[in-house]
């Protein structure tokens, strides 16, 4: 065979040699990918570290038992949604008392106007209790959460020259508020804060939740803890938390505090531990079997269309043992409840 002929014989078996390589190369790719498939279609092992063993579900004291609701799912999905395998349980370790909490303690006092050279503090418990005709404050001397009230309702003339909150001045006063008694946690400059606006009428002594600031004279700053994983953070009343700060703002002269709490538990950071989640399906049937925590139901409907559910994490306004997933179920007309996300075989029975 010359050149010519062998040149003549690559030249025409060429077009079959691509066609055998391409064949090769299709066949290989293809079972890679069944190889892929099937690799994923495996049941996968959930990762847990079950570190605290059995724990308790959340307790909520205001809510009630989904016993006796019936319930239809019509959510954007057309059936219950598993959020994940396995969730992060966080430990709150219990407050202990401090040595100097007299003087913090007179620290929040005097930033709210008590005149504490003559308002002292009775200790009740764990409280430090000061009262006077204007106002009530309440502080844990373990951990110095508080709860305050200004009677407002006996002082219709302090509304005369309310002025009209903005989101950003409520927001920065509150803020300036908390940072002012060192009662600002880190977690809540991570969080987004909510801000609702109020119409109070000093006549008939009736709150109005506005949409908007348009007549508004009070403004509610509520503060939250950031996504844990991608899952915001609910608090036993969901529409509202329990750490915040109503403000009232005057021209030409300080802002007002009207009321505010701060009812926050650190968590820790190094003992967190990994418990297995109920399925969807299973946290829906335990919403069904009236296991659910039920917040909000202001219409007394018996009849519930949940629209919608997902994972969230509950932040107890008491102190509890963990800081730990529920699933959360919102439906018509505010309806709200909580089913806790942790498997049944890692929660502590109450039932005798």
């Amino acid at each position: 065979m010359n050149l010519t002929e062998l040149s003549y014989n690559i030249r025409k078996a060429m077009p079959l040699a691509f066609l055998v390589i391409l064949v090769i190369f299709i066949i290989f790719y293809a079972i890679n990918l069944i190889l892929q498939v099937i690799e994923l279609k495996r049941i996968q092992p959930i990762y847990t570290n079950t570190v605290f063993g059995k724990i308790r579900a959340p307790q909520i004291n205001n809510a009630s038992s989904s016993a006796g609701l019936s319930f239809r799912l019509d959510t954007v999905d057309g059936k219950p949604i598993t959020a994940t395998d396995s969730a992060k349980v966080f430990y709150l370790p219990p407050p202990v008392a401090r040595f100097g909490y007299r003087e913090k303690v007179y620290l929040i006092a005097k930033t709210l106007g008590f005149n504490t050279d003559i308002v002292k503090y009775q200790l009740q418990g764990d409280k430090a209790v000061l009262t006077d005709p204007t106002q009530d404050l309440t502080v844990d001397i373990r951990n110095f959460n508080f709860t305050y009230q200004f009677h407002f309702e006996n002082t219709p003339e302090l509304f005369t020259n309310a002025a009209t909150p903005t989101t950003k001045e409520s927001q920065d006063r509150a803020v300036n508020f908390l940072q002012k008694i060192n009662r600002y946690p880190d977690e809540f400059t991570q969080g987004t804060p909510n801000i609702i606006f109020f119409n109070y009428n000093p006549e008939i002594k009736q709150f109005k939740q506005l949409d908007r600031n348009t007549g508004a004279n009070l403004a509610e700053v509520d503060f939250y803890r950031p996504d844990v994983d991608g899952f915001p953070v609910v608090s036993p009343t969901f529409f509202n938390s329990q750490n915040y700060v109503m403000v009232m703002m005057i021209p030409n002269s300080e802002p007002r505090i009207i009321k505010a709490q701060i009812n926050f538990f650190e968590k820790s950071g190094q003992q967190v531990g990994y418990y297995p989640v109920k399925t969807g399906d299973q946290a829906f049937s335990a919403l069904k079997e009236g296991q659910g925590l039920v917040v909000s139901n202001p219409d007394g409907v018996n009849k519930v269309v949940i629209k919608t559910m997902g994972l969230g994490y509950f932040e107890p306004d008491f102190y509890q043992d963990y800081f730990q997933p529920v699933y959360v179920f919102t439906g018509d007309n505010n309806f709200v409840a909580y089913v806790p996300a942790i498997t049944d075989d890692y929660l502590i029975s109450d039932k005798k």
